[in-house]
């Protein structure tokens, strides 16, 4: 969780307003800011640099290893899930969770006929519609955050049941919104054509693209300790949406034309959901498997240390919201070879090499160039990628709150 997100008074009053799925409420926010900051320390676990964290050094060991021919399945890096550490770590109080809605009631009718909005950052039960029925009542904006429209538009790259659920969310969305924030002008695309095409109200919506943190900057990383063996990077979930599978048969092409001297292939990302076929080349292939590492749960530091000493960043997927870790990889002047779809087109400015999601060999050849040991092909899109100036969390704050400040005056 960047700095910059943690609760601030510079834009008046902040009521933290939890939506559970047995009420809404208002937790102190006191509480909210210890919590987030909570959050942002075991995301950096306060590390200097990645050679304080044993975990990331465990990874620059596993790159650098020579490929072992009768290894059976991806090297696999794992230690515990930051989520379940938070899930053990970071309740709120249980007298402040039953005080809530009370003490939402009160803020809502102490700043009644004041000038206020209601924000809502995620996902998180929009699909049940009467978590929000309360909103109809009181005279106030509500915004929304949309982070995508996959579930709707590709069922088939989710979990059962997820296109019913997000149809819920836009119908929520649709029903309340004075504002929509949306990450891409490829998401803004989709949600308002899914939901014109429902013959529903589409409310106003604003691009604000998602910021690069601070960690992401050549800079802060410079004493880092990176692998010495040439590997590529993967970032993101392991699910189908991905197109892994393609990147592994990109893979395939490369041992047939290296052999042992394949650069490695890192996956940074915890596994999800319809993916069964990946796993079993990440624990079963002989072919390719000595020259895969799977790591999850990287700190952030360890995450911008492992992609500055990349050859590049692979971003292959069939289709994205926003595709953060490309304009992590920009930032940090790392080369980008990702695919051709419109989202990659949208924050990448030319910058990135952008191929087709199923053109095999030149994904094999544009990777084999940035490889080569002259490094001419590697120096030209790392140069490229030095001029990216990202979006930063400050500036992405500022202009969320300049379109909501719109929306408000709009109504007064």
């Amino acid at each position: 969780m960047p700095k910059s997100l943690v609760l601030k008074q510079a834009y008046g009053p902040v009521v933290p307003v939890i939506t559970t799925p047995l009420a809404n409420g208002a937790i102190p926010v006191e509480t909210m800011r210890e919590h987030l900051k909570k959050i942002e320390a075991g995301w950096l676990r306060d590390r200097v640099n990645a050679a304080d964290d044993s975990f990331y050094m465990d990874l620059k060991r596993a790159i650098d290893t020579p490929p072992e021919p009768s290894q059976t399945g991806a090297k696999r890096l794992k230690r515990q899930n930051r989520r379940q550490t938070a899930a053990k770590t970071l309740q709120f109080p249980f007298r402040q969770i039953a005080a809530a809605p009370m003490l939402l009631r009160r803020t809502l009718a102490r700043t009644a006929g004041t000038d206020r909005c209601y924000f809502h950052g995620s996902h998180t039960q929009l699909d049940k519609p009467d978590r929000f029925a309360w909103l109809g009542t009181e005279d106030m904006s509500s915004i929304f955050l949309i982070h995508d429209a996959i579930p709707v538009d590709y069922p088939e790259f989710c979990s059962p049941g997820s296109a019913e659920r997000h149809h819920r969310r836009l119908k929520t969305v649709s029903d309340r919104a004075d504002l929509i924030i949306v990450n891409s002008a490829a998401t803004e695309a989709a949600v308002s054509r899914y939901i014109r095409q429902q013959g529903w109200r589409v409310p106003r919506t604003q691009v604000v693209h998602l910021g690069v943190d601070g960690w992401f900057a050549p800079a802060r990383i410079e004493a880092s300790p990176k692998p010495q063996s040439p590997y590529f990077v993967c970032v993101g979930t392991i699910e189908p949406r991905k197109n892994l599978m393609f990147l592994f048969n990109v893979w395939r092409g490369l041992v047939e034309r290296f052999g042992e001297a394949t650069p490695k292939l890192v996956l940074v990302g915890r596994r999800g959901w319809e993916n069964e076929n990946i796993v079993d080349v990440l624990e079963r292939s002989r072919e390719i498997g000595p020259h895969l590492v799977e790591v999850a749960d990287l700190s952030d530091l360890g995450l911008s240390a492992l992609i500055r000493g990349a050859r590049a960043l692979l971003a292959p997927s069939l289709v994205e919201g926003f595709s953060l870790p490309v304009a992590e990889a920009l930032a940090l002047g790392t080369p980008v070879i990702a695919s051709d779809i419109a989202v990659h087109r949208e924050i990448s400015e030319e910058r990135a090499m952008l191929l087709g999601t199923v053109d095999g060999p030149a994904w094999v050849n544009a990777i084999a160039a940035i490889a080569s040991p002259d490094g001419a092909i590697r120096d030209e899109w790392a140069g490229r990628a030095s001029g990216y100036v990202p979006m930063s969390w400050e500036r992405h704050v500022q202009q969320a709150m300049a379109a909501i400040g719109e929306v408000r005056a709009g109504r007064n």
